[in-house]
């Protein structure tokens, strides 16, 4: 047990202690605190599957693969009943940059494709730590530059695509736009949704006082998740560390989600300060009373999908303008 931690069971919300309580009746293989089970893939994918029944039907969800470097990414389409014309969301996934899929976010991106009339498609990069920095990144890149080159195969606009993420794919989210930024490439990107991201602090006040055996992010979890991501001299460098970075330009307008009782809270608040400080567009929403996490929780806690539905409204406003 890390030294100074909140009582969050004390500061949860009624919805939030219900999903705790069922969780902890179905964990026994969950992921928790302690490197040796961060990489228990099948786990968190069983962990996920109650949560990821029942979601807004499709008009289509299929599987696509993009060449890369002589290899095949494989994506996962979801394409809404009803949607207008060209809007598209190119969709990573968290999990520690060591587990999660498509599949584990299914849930998540049906709700996100239904609210903001988009086609969703969610890239299923290379995990850690087989494969690590900066290799996600670059995947990202390439998905997204085979969207701009071949838009039309998929009946969407080439020159409207934003880049939406949790956890660590917020991260890679970011991280891609600044790797393209800094190319000459964000031209087609609108919008990020960024949603309860890390995006470089190592020590902060809301890690020193959240992240607990309830959320899996324990001081000692978040050190193991980016060593088994990112080699010791990449630890620095811009694209890992984004608060290395220049956030001063070249940055499309950001949704920032974060979640009170998060250890990663400050990363969002710093990334939002950072914004407005400099004239970028950005809103920052906060949500009281949940845990990392909780969009996958729909099924029991209305604050879930009113999230997803904040961010709705933000990309709708920019994908039209």
């Amino acid at each position: 047990m890390e030294k100074n931690k909140a009582n969050i069971l004390s500061r949860v919300s009624p919805e939030m202690k219900k999903v705790m309580d069922f969780e902890e009746r179905q964990r026994k293989d969950r992921i928790r605190s302690g490197a040796e089970n961060l990489i228990d893939r099948e786990a968190y994918e069983a962990s996920r599957s109650f949560f990821n029944e029942g979601g807004p039907v499709m008009e289509r969800v299929e599987e696509i693969f993009v060449d890369y470097e002589g290899r095949r990414i494989p994506c996962t389409v979801y394409d809404p009943v009803n949607r207008p014309p060209n809007k598209v969301i190119l969709f990573i996934h968290g999990g520690g940059f060591v587990v999660g899929s498509p599949k584990t976010h299914d849930g998540i991106q049906r709700r996100l494709a239904q609210l903001t009339e988009a086609v969703v498609i969610s890239i299923n990069y290379s995990l850690a730590p087989e494969v690590k920095f900066p290799v996600q990144i670059h995947e990202c890149a390439a998905v997204l530059q085979h969207l701009k080159d071949h838009g039309a195969r998929y009946g969407i606009d080439s020159g409207n695509i934003s880049l939406a993420g949790d956890s660590a794919g917020a991260y890679l989210s970011l991280a891609t736009a600044l790797y393209l930024r800094d190319r000459g490439e964000t031209d087609a990107i609108r919008s990020l949704l960024l949603f309860y991201g890390s995006y470089g602090l190592q020590d902060s006040r809301s890690m020193r006082l959240y992240g607990n055996e309830y959320d899996g992010l324990t001081l000692s979890a978040l050190h193991s998740y980016s060593t088994l991501f990112c080699d010791e001299k990449d630890r620095e460098h811009p694209l890992r560390n984004l608060f290395l970075n220049d956030l001063t330009h070249g940055i499309p307008p950001a949704f920032i989600l974060s979640c009170t009782l998060d250890p990663l809270a400050d990363d969002s608040s710093l990334l939002f300060e950072i914004l407005k400080e400099h004239g970028l567009k950005a809103e920052h929403v906060e949500y009281d009373g949940v845990l990392h996490g909780f969009l996958h929780y729909s099924r029991m806690m209305k604050d879930s999908e009113k999230a997803i539905r904040d961010a709705a409204v933000f990309y709708k406003k920019q994908s039209s303008e």
